[in-house]
């Protein structure tokens, strides 16, 4: 099962990785527009600033997936040599489990925003908050998945050194 869930989180992580490219590419796009007819022309458009604004939102929770599906958030690690490698696995799996427990919260909770954000609308795009207040409860779930995926992982093979430590390191 946690080979399927590992190709399964390779896949998503992919496509999320290339929305927030995507979404990065419009955000330039959009105030490199801006600038030009601001400091060309002397003219500018109302709308760039909160479609950049909003944009880098779901760019934010979308690389925040990106993040803990590569184990790359922050961590102290300074005790961890003390602990058995063994339970350091169980140590780890308990960690993210809270983490997953605060994700659902979020994802519960961010939806429950974005459904009340229906009501309102961005002021020069026009659109329904719903969809700029959705990136929490998207960005929450991927986040949860991956943490899930990364507790059955530590349970089942123990801990993995995934990211650099100073233990670890050259000096």
């Amino acid at each position: 099962m946690l080979p399927l869930l590992e190709r399964l989180a390779t896949v998503l992580s992919w496509v999320t990785s290339a929305v927030a490219r995507v979404l990065l590419l419009i955000i330039f796009g959009v105030l490199f527009l801006q600038v030009v007819l601001r400091y060309a022309f002397g003219f500018s458009l109302p709308w760039p600033e909160e479609v950049s604004r909003y944009l880098m939102v779901w760019v934010v929770m979308l690389a925040g997936s990106l993040l803990v599906r590569d184990d790359q958030l922050v961590r102290v690690d300074f005790f961890d040599h003390f602990w058995p490698q063994r339970l350091l696995g169980y140590r780890n799996a308990a960690f993210r489990l809270m983490l997953a427990a605060m994700l659902a919260v979020l994802v519960w909770k961010g939806f429950e925003n974005a459904l009340f954000g229906q009501r309102r609308q961005a002021v020069t795009l026009g659109i329904s908050f719903f969809w700029i207040y959705l990136s929490v409860p998207v960005g929450a779930a991927l986040m949860l998945f991956h943490m899930l995926v990364l507790a059955l992982r530590d349970l089942i093979r123990g801990p993995v050194d995934t990211g650099p430590s100073i233990l670890n390191s050259e000096i």
